[in-house]
C-alpha cells in the first residue's frame, strides 16, 4: 500500500485513519508513505496492491472533504473520528491504479 499526501492536508491522521482501517503499517512494510505528493485537489490517494499479481486499486479523498475532516478532528476523539470517517458516504472514490 502507497499513501500520498495532498498538499492541503491539515496533518498525517489520514495516513493514521489507512493505517487503523487496514492493519498496514511502515515498521512491517505494508504501507509506504510516498515522498510524492498526491496530485492538486485531492487531499490523499492511497494505493492498494496485490503483492503477487501487482494488480491495484486507488483510493482518492477528495479536497473538498477537508471541512468535514476538520470538524471531526476538533469535535471527536480518535475513535468517535474513525467512526465518522468509516460512516462517511462518498469519502472516498475508488478506480483501478494505473500499473507499476
Amino acid at each position: 500500500m502507497t499513501y500520498y499526501t495532498g498538499e492541503k492536508a491539515p496533518c498525517p491522521c489520514i495516513a493514521d485513519g489507512v493505517m487503523l482501517a487496514t492493519n498496514a503499517s511502515p515498521g512491517q512494510g505494508t504501507l509506504v508513505i510516498a515522498p510524492e505528493k498526491a496530485p492538486a485537489g485531492l487531499l490523499a490517494v492511497v494505493v492498494v496492491r496485490d503483492r503477487k499479481t501487482g494488480e491495484g486499486l486507488r483510493y482518492t479523498v477528495a479536497d473538498a472533504w477537508l471541512p468535514k475532516v476538520l470538524e471531526w478532528s476538533k469535535t471527536s476523539d480518535p475513535a468517535g473520528r474513525f467512526d465518522a470517517a468509516m460512516k462517511a458516504e462518498g469519502l472516498f472514490e475508488v478506480t483501478p491504479a494505473p500499473a507499476p
